[in-house]
């Protein structure tokens, strides 16, 4: 049975939860960049999912089971789609205001770093590689919600705030590569979503030195350091 909530943007998101998928439903369409095996690219979405897996899921064929998930959760094919195997009550929502918008920003993030990975050491080193064993249950989604108009290269640079303040997330979490030793940089299986309204003056930057990209990283950085916590206290328990 799914729960109902609005989600804390200024314009209109409704996310239906269960423990099977957390759906989100705009009512308007997005601009969006996406690394989603389902709705890559860029493109015009409304419905964005993160369905859950369990952890001995063999991913064979991930796209079509997706595409699968997606039609019976009522969704068109022309939506963003992820799947993890963090149970989905450790998403962790963050809004942060821009400009005038006390919502303007918004990120979900389900964290979990079972398979975290330093992404800087050489491939020679990392036995994961070089045995192409099946990589341990952990990945790190982002869906961002942005109420603001972005060129194509805005999108792109909003995609490296992300990846930063993951990566500054995973620093002040203390999250290792198990292999390596060294600090994490995320899994090697994160995804990315980033969607505008396209509402307002047109920006073509969202990095560290704009409004926007502060706001971003803040909410970003706040929902996965929030996500890996609610994961961790679930290992706990379990």
């Amino acid at each position: 049975m799914s729960r109902l909530e609005t989600l804390p943007f200024s314009q209109p998101l409704l996310l239906a939860r269960s423990e099977q998928c957390l759906a989100i439903t705009s009512t308007m369409p997005l601009r969006v960049l996406s690394s989603a095996l389902v709705g890559e690219g860029f493109g015009s979405v409304r419905h964005f999912a993160n369905f859950h897996v369990d952890k001995h899921y063999d991913g064979h064929t991930p796209e079509e089971d997706l595409t699968q998930w997606l039609l019976a959760q009522g969704f068109p094919l022309a939506s963003v789609a992820m799947m993890t195997a963090v149970h989905l009550n450790s998403a962790c929502v963050v809004s942060r205001p821009l400009g005038d918008l006390p919502h303007g920003v918004m990120a979900l993030v389900t964290a979990g770093v079972g398979n975290a990975v330093d992404i800087s050491v050489p491939s020679q080193d990392d036995p994961r590689l070089a045995l192409r064993t099946a990589p341990k249950v952990g990945t790190i989604n982002t869906f961002v919600f942005l109420d603001a108009q972005l060129t194509d290269g805005a999108l792109v640079n909003a995609c490296l705030s992300v990846t930063e303040a993951k990566v500054q997330a995973l620093r002040q979490a203390g999250i290792k590569d198990p292999h390596s030793g060294t600090p994490a940089t995320g899994t090697s299986t994160d995804s990315v979503s980033i969607a505008a309204t396209q509402r307002g003056d047109t920006t073509p930057y969202a990095g560290s030195g704009t409004l926007l990209g502060r706001a971003l990283g803040q909410a970003v950085y706040q929902a996965t350091l929030g996500s890996l916590l609610l994961s961790q206290k679930r290992a706990s328990v379990c």
